[in-house]
């Protein structure tokens, strides 16, 4: 072969230069312009460049082009339609990225995006206020929607039709009528979304095979997952949590039901019995269920992945072999049909004060109540591939909150608003939407006793309120004046109640409250005086317990010999045959729990000097004995 002219070399170069510059030129559309003249003009490959403002079109996307959002200071680029789709992809191979799409209209082939090709990407744009759906896919295939958010529309969220190999990944879907809805559609991938809020289903599959739903975290809709008349999809990895309905699988097969009598067609819908159960291959596992139903069945599909099924919140007891392993030793049946999960899983451990989210997205505060201007500390975990910020809901909201980055994880310390109420400190994306949020109060604490007087033994009732929602934040009785502890009780998380404490020794006592691991008490109560009493008295409460059930005994006047003792005893049953008996010590007075026994009867409790076998007693001494309790 002869060798090429240096001159032909060059000129065929500069061709393929020049055809280069051309494909990778950008035209920016700015407010006043019109993008669909841009469209029109521009030559496949191009970029159109859309600035900040509302665009009042209809576009039509009809050559392979990458149209972007830019935000130029007032927010993303909008493109707003009265009639028809706000966008619509004809051509192979759109990038389409940081638009906000919006159609007014209300028909159902109308969206704020209307994809009718393949091999497109939709990312980071906003498909909000359209009259009926968000996004719309319809008879295309190999498409990518990635960081979307589809909100507040009047249909669906997301909805693909007759579509196949679509990926819809880290989306957020929420407040539309459904979520993501599919019909007729095979081979999709459903990853890492976030749907919440949907008034019907998070996800809607229809007619569907062979789809893969896996990562997604869905809360507060209907139904979290609803799959009608559909074949060998993959269900893995998701959360459904805080839905009426987590999982629900129904199957109708129309060439069994529906027939001809002559008179037209008539259709049965049977709830179809276990044994006619239809055999539909989907298989579903490694989910989280905690909704207020969480699975439902009517046909046969597979509810575990070999040696690993699903956790159910209303399956996680001892008795079902449940809690401590990771596997449930007992299979639990899915209602509606036949369908079992062999091999359950038990809940993770519930960390107080832990909110877990999509992509990974954690937030920790360790109290659930602060006071005023008080120091928070927070533990983040800030999802992957997403930026977020971390803010409280108040009416200066945005102006302190804190960037937290993305799949980064720290620890960081906000200040509690300066006002009493109820907030929710949220994580939020750059769009505003929010990924996960957890409540919280900001409280005056305070701590109150009565009565104001009282006998030895006898209850003293300390209300508390402010409590800052710690296992170990708690309540110590002190005598007036002093900083000797006297006795403490836990307060087990709650921000505020009521307690009972007592003493056996007289005197002036204050109650005062604590957070966990402080020493200085962050409320002190009003003083209570404690006064010897005389006498002998035992009393028993409750009056009426169950079979097993267990009573108080408080008594007073116990020897100070320290020979006293309390017997159990049937209802006229002689003293020298009690249920059970027990030393009672040299106080004066105190408390102690007795277990009933599990026969039906009526029972009470004596004191005695001391113990009755005593051969140096003599004839023992009965001291007092209490009022009766009845076993039923």
């Amino acid at each position: 072969m002869k060798a090429m002219p240096v001159m032909l070399v060059v000129i065929i170069a500069g061709m393929f230069l020049l055809n280069a510059g051309f494909a990778s030129a950008s035209v920016a559309v700015k407010q006043g312009d019109r993008i669909q003249a841009a469209i029109d003009a521009a030559r496949p490959g191009e970029t159109i460049e859309v600035y900040s403002g509302t665009y009042k079109e209809s576009l039509v996307v009809d050559k392979q082009l990458i149209i972007k959002g830019v935000d130029s200071g007032s927010g993303l680029a909008t493109v707003q339609s009265e009639n028809g789709p706000a966008i619509t992809l004809k051509a192979n191979g759109i990038v389409l990225e940081g638009i906000w799409a919006k159609s007014a209209s209300g028909w159902t082939g109308d969206a704020g995006i209307l994809v009718l090709s393949n091999d497109n990407i939709l990312r980071k744009n906003m498909a909000s206020g359209n009259g009926n759906a968000g996004i719309i896919l319809q008879e295309c295939a190999n498409n990518t929607l990635s960081e979307n958010v589809a909100q507040g529309n009047g249909n669906e969220g997301i909805f693909l039709k007759n579509c196949s190999q679509n990926l819809l990944e880290r989306n957020q879907v929420k407040n539309n009528k459904y979520g993501i809805r599919m019909q007729s559609s095979f081979g999709n991938e459903i990853v890492g979304n976030t749907i919440s809020g949907n008034k019907f289903d998070a996800i809607y599959l229809q007619n569907c095979q062979g789809n893969i739903i896996e990562g997604n975290y869905a809360s507060e809709n209907e139904g979290g997952l609803v799959m009608d008349t559909c074949r060998d999809n993959i269900v893995r990895k998701n959360d459904f949590v805080e839905n009426e309905l987590g999982i629900s699988i129904s199957y109708l097969d129309t060439s069994n039901e529906v027939q001809s009598n002559g008179k037209g067609v008539v259709i049965s819908y049977n709830s179809m019995p276990s044994e006619r159960s239809v055999s539909t291959n989907n298989t579903i596992y490694q989910n989280n269920l905690s909704n207020k139903d969480n699975a439902y069945d009517d046909s046969l599909d597979y509810w575990d992945f070999g040696q690993i099924g699903n956790n159910y919140s209303n399956f996680n007891e001892v008795s079902e072999g449940c809690t401590g392993k990771k596997i449930c030793s007992s299979e639990y049946r899915i209602p509606g049909g036949p369908s079992v999960d062999e091999f359950p899983q038990a809940a993770p451990l519930k960390v107080p004060g832990l909110y877990t989210g999509p992509y990974g997205a954690t937030l920790r505060i360790f109290q659930t109540s602060f006071v005023p201007g008080g120091k928070m500390r927070l533990n983040y975990t800030s999802p992957a591939n997403i930026e977020v910020w971390a803010g409280i809901n108040t009416s200066n909201a945005g102006q302190n909150d804190l960037y937290l980055g993305k799949n980064a994880t720290g620890n960081v310390i906000l200040t509690a608003p300066d006002k009493v109420g109820s907030y929710r400190l949220r994580m939020y994306d750059q769009n505003g939407t929010e990924v996960i949020s957890l409540p919280f109060n900001v409280t005056v604490p305070s701590i109150s006793a009565s009565p104001s007087s009282v006998n030895t033994c006898e209850k003293i009732f300390v209300a508390y309120s402010g409590a800052f929602g710690q296992n170990n934040d708690w309540i110590g009785m002190f005598r007036a004046g002093s900083s000797d502890l006297i006795s403490r009780q836990y307060l087990k998380g709650h921000e505020s109640g009521n307690i009972t404490l007592s003493s056996s020794e007289a005197g002036s006592f204050e109650f005062k409250l604590f957070a966990a691991g402080a020493s200085a008490p962050v409320a002190t109560s009003n003083a209570v005086e404690v006064k010897s009493r005389s006498g002998y008295k035992v009393i028993a409460e409750p009056t009426r317990v169950s079979p097993g059930g267990t009573v108080t005994v408080t008594y007073w006047g116990a020897p100070s010999s320290g020979t006293g003792m309390i017997g159990m005893y049937g209802m006229n049953r002689p003293d020298k045959f009690p249920v059970e008996k027990r030393s009672i010590g040299s106080k004066s007075c105190g408390s102690m729990t007795w277990r009933l026994p599990s026969a039906a009867g009526q029972y009470d409790f004596r004191m005695f000097y001391s113990d009755i076998t005593d051969i140096n007693q003599g004839a023992y001494q009965l001291l007092a004995q209490s009022n009766v309790v009845t076993v039923s």
